[in-house]
């Protein structure tokens, strides 16, 4: 119950707005109730007259993590391993293949770039694109260039996705790029020629860049507050497994065409089976103005978790108005300075992560041993750093956690460019240890500074900006041939420049992700003022409305 100071307690807070402080907004919206509809005489419920939010139904009638729920974001969240084999599969497709001297005598120096033609041969032509093309020598080039052709596909499909999911839809942007990059990497399977598999790789990356802009807000946004944050890092479990998932079948499947194949119908199946089991996520519904439709979906999840429905329905939602939901471009925010700095900290440490993850993942096959090997062990050392990640940013906040992270990785690439050997591959480790789980979280961090309207596009505008890190991340690694030591400097000091600007973040750990860009200005200068303590609960409101409820 809330009691405004000098006024009655008993009144409708519907009609007359209680003071609160944001202390107490927080205290209670992390936990899925807000003190705003509430009436004073009856506690238990909020006020009909005004209608509940989304996050408001969710936690009195849904349920904050069910069975329906739980459902949902495991089929949603699995499109993460058909995504991570399209994006990863060149490095078994585009691998360095076996080959054997074909003289009596040997070969002499061991390179093969030194040898006659007419000594040596590929023990398998099919191996990879490499030795089915003979992309080697002079011609080593192509392969670098195919991966960074592929990221500017991821570069374009981010932004574009990003866009569309906001404006279309999570669930269409989520299988419109999921069919994409399966056409595209069918594509590249079948050509017979560089040139044409070099422009399906643009395909492929589109494909990939919009999946992970639309899965994850898909994922995450039927659930409730207090397991957001926790499941929102989860999802990553499913790209390190998909890693892990794809080392073991490409030992089995050796041809580079025969494992695309396999990507292509995984994909595929994945696809068929999902599609009719998911329902578009109801804050999008909302803001796209279906209140009745995403009334719908609310209901049909309360009804998987076993809840009990009124006879009269589900209470009816608030909906923004015309003139706040009707923008979703993601230059609605750059007039407002504290969202602005967001956006563009929040862009630096995607790049940031980006290039220090892909570069690392580039670099797996020369630490030595099984490229097989080396692959799943990096995958296992990337879902302990999921597993610390989802503790850290509950115990200490995802500022704090991501400055750690990001320290972490700085320093191990720093060490590991002046260590060699063994050592070098364990502090290499540790240092995709720190930026897997960086990488990771600032999904869930970006989606929490933003506000519903522009949520995906400001993640996809995030994720486009990161394919700039991963374009570039081959041409870092190639400054080993000035120095050894010089890559790992480069990831190691942009990791420590990731570490200071995210100094410059609000901390969103237990505070409530706002539906309009009104309402994050507000909620951004109210932890910022020194009147924080007296923000009123009537700042959050004012740009919402109540739509009839049809179904009572």
């Amino acid at each position: 119950q809330v009691e405004n100071e000098g006024s009655p307690a008993q009144h409708r807070v519907g009609r007359r707005r209680a003071g609160v402080t944001v202390l107490e907004m927080i205290a209670s919206t992390s936990s899925g109730i807000d003190l705003r509809g509430y009436d004073d005489d009856d506690s238990t419920q909020p006020s009909r007259d005004d209608g509940l939010t989304v996050e408001e139904l969710i936690s009195l009638h849904v349920g904050e993590l069910g069975r329906a729920q739980l459902r949902h974001f495991v089929c949603t969240s699995f499109s993460w391993t058909p995504t991570v084999f399209m994006t990863l599969m060149s490095v078994f497709t585009e691998r360095d293949p076996a080959w054997r001297c074909v003289t009596p005598d040997g070969c002499v120096g061991g390179d093969i770039c030194s040898l006659n033609k007419d000594e040596w041969e590929w023990v398998s032509k099919s191996a990879s694109i490499r030795s089915e093309w003979n992309l080697i020598c002079g011609d080593d080039w192509k392969v670098s260039a195919a991966d960074s052709m592929f990221f500017a596909g991821f570069f374009f499909g981010a932004g574009i996705v990003g866009q569309l999911a906001d404006s279309r839809g999570r669930k269409p942007a989520m299988y419109f790029s999921l069919v994409v990059g399966g056409v595209g990497s069918a594509i590249s399977a079948a050509v017979s020629s560089f040139w044409p598999y070099f422009w399906s790789k643009f395909i492929i990356g589109f494909g990939c860049g919009g999946v992970g802009v639309a899965s994850f807000v898909l994922s995450i946004e039927p659930i409730g507050a207090k397991w957001r944050s926790r499941l929102g890092i989860a999802t990553q479990y499913w790209w390190a497994s998909g890693i892990v998932l794809m080392s073991l079948v490409a030992m089995g499947i050796t041809e580079w065409r025969a494992y695309t194949t396999f990507v292509v119908v995984s994909t595929a199946l994945y696809c068929v089976v999902s599609a009719p089991l998911l329902n578009e996520s109801p804050k999008w519904l909302l803001i796209a103005g279906k209140p009745e439709k995403a009334l719908e979906v609310l209901t049909a999840l309360a009804k998987g978790n076993g809840q009990i429905i009124p006879p009269r329905g589900l209470p009816r939602l608030k909906r923004l108005t015309v003139s706040s939901a009707g923008s979703t471009s993601i230059a609605a925010v750059l007039p407002h300075p504290a969202l602005r700095t967001r956006l563009f900290a929040m862009s630096f440490i995607f790049f940031v992560n980006s290039a220090v993850y892909y570069g690392l993942s580039l670099n797996v096959g020369s630490l030595g041993g099984s490229i097989y090997l080396n692959n799943i062990l990096s995958a296992l050392v990337e879902m302990v750093s999921y597993a610390f990640a989802q503790v850290s940013v509950e115990k200490v906040g995802r500022k704090h956690t991501l400055m750690f992270l990001l320290s972490v990785a700085g320093a191990g690439c720093l060490v590991s460019g002046f260590t060699t050997g063994g050592g070098q591959t364990a502090v290499a480790l540790v240092g995709r240890f720190g930026i897997a789980a960086a990488f990771n979280m600032v999904f869930l961090y970006t989606t929490e500074l933003f506000p519903t309207v522009v949520r995906s596009a400001a993640l996809g505008t995030c994720s486009l900006v990161a394919r700039l890190g991963g374009i570039i991340a081959p041409q870092i690694i190639l400054l080993q041939t000035l120095s050894p030591s010089l890559p790992f400097i480069v990831f190691g000091g942009a990791s420590a420049a990731a570490c200071f600007v995210t100094t410059y973040l609000a901390e969103t750990k237990g505070v409530t992700m706002q539906d309009t860009i009104e309402g994050a200005v507000r909620q951004a200068q109210a932890t910022s003022s020194s009147n924080f303590y007296q923000l009123s609960a009537e700042d959050f409101e004012e740009d919402e409305e109540t739509l009839p409820n049809t179904d009572f």
